[in-house]
């Protein structure tokens, strides 16, 4: 990869952009250490939850759009997708001097000066534009809006290949999305993995005989393959998480699946320290939840595609099913029941993808590409 050339000292000036903070996830929880790491940077997004993530970063740093004042942090904002391109494209971030845009899928478009640093950290080009069949297949979404995405598939093709050349530096979450942004956009980055606080993870071995899953409730998270093997083998299940598809989710499960809706962290880490097991139905990106059940000391079943591959060590962390079927996973999840997984070499595996490891990398990324040090956190 390229360094940008340093021009000289350059004055403490930082911006952070985030697509949204509304729902609790792993990509808005990179963008809150990027908050710690740059302390001074003022974070750019368009709906902001102050009550959910305020402890987390100082909402006076945060400048939402103007719509956040009137609809405020509508648990909707997917449903607004075709303002996202134009209010990213046009945001004006010239006065910065250093310009991270954690991008879900729009805040790579920001305007920067070309004198300026500005480095994006991809979770996946656009998957509303790439991957809209798996987004759409078995999702709860009406005809009408099913007709206008294919509609605004090509024209949101080609606006994320185009703004895909603003950032100087592209950093991807895991060499699946790597991958991912060199086929669709012809560009090199480096892979930097989330981060995972494994310190805050108790190495557990209690069990109370439930799978465990933690995500939001989107068709493509294929939770409906985890849902029908539980029914089918009469096991517990948990679902942490909500989203436009739990209502068809509740529809379709037995008795032996609780749906949590959202949960507060404590109570997170209870599940993740008392469940049998994690369980990745769908192709995640990279899935820092599987790594923070594998901190607790927890085996993971996921399928084998995407990010879990880059994470789960078969026989080792967890094991993985070969087709997106209930019988598949149900399979696996008997295979699990059946072996013995050592709880310490789980975690141990887990420190790999440590949030001490994410921070250093990003400093590392910095020095390499001359950013002025008092931007950025020392530990």
């Amino acid at each position: 990869m390229t360094s940008h050339p340093a021009t000289g000292p350059r004055s403490s000036s930082a911006a952070i952009v985030h697509d949204f903070l509304v729902t609790e996830g792993g990509a808005d929880r990179c963008a809150l250490e990027f908050a710690q790491l740059l302390p001074s940077a003022r974070l750019y997004t368009t709906f902001f939850d102050a009550q959910r993530f305020g402890d987390r970063v100082d909402p006076v740093r945060v400048h939402p759009w103007l719509l956040n004042r009137v609809l405020g942090p509508t648990s909707r904002f997917r449903s607004l997708l075709p303002l996202y391109p134009a209010y990213f494209t046009s945001l004006d971030l010239r006065q910065a001097d250093l310009v991270l845009s954690s991008s879900i899928a729009f805040s790579k478009a920001v305007r920067t000066r070309a004198d300026a640093l500005h480095i994006s950290y991809v979770y996946t080009p656009l998957r509303y534009a790439w991957d809209l069949d798996t987004y759409l297949d078995g999702s709860s979404y009406g005809a009408a809006a099913r007709v206008g995405a294919r509609l605004l598939r090509p024209p949101l093709q080609r606006w994320d290949r185009w703004t895909s050349a603003r950032p100087d530096v592209v950093v991807a979450i895991s060499r699946t999305v790597e991958e991912r942004i060199q086929r669709l956009w012809g560009r090199d980055s480096e892979v930097i993995y989330p981060p995972v606080n494994v310190a805050e993870m108790e190495l557990s071995g209690r069990d109370e005989g439930f799978l465990l899953v933690a995500s939001r409730m989107l068709a493509y998270r294929r939770l409906d393959l985890v849902v029908g093997a539980c029914r089918r083998l009469g096991r517990r299940l948990v679902l942490v998480g909500d989203g436009p598809e739990r209502e068809r989710l509740e529809a379709i499960a037995g008795s032996e699946t609780t749906f949590l809706g959202h949960v507060s962290r404590e109570e997170l880490l209870g599940l993740f320290a008392t469940c049998s097991a994690y369980v990745v139905p769908g192709v995640e990106d990279f899935g820092i939840a599987p790594v923070e059940a594998m901190a607790a000391g927890k085996p993971v079943i996921a399928f084998r595609a995407g990010g879990a591959t880059e994470t789960v060590v078969e026989d080792v962390t967890g094991v993985f099913f070969e087709e997106a079927t209930v019988e598949s996973l149900a399979s696996a999840i008997e295979r699990v029941e059946h072996r013995r997984f050592d709880h310490s070499a789980i975690r141990l595996h887990a420190q790999r993808f440590d949030r001490r490891v994410f921070l250093a990398s990003w400093r590392d990324l910095f020095e390499r590409l001359g950013v002025d040090p008092s931007l950025y956190s020392a530990a």
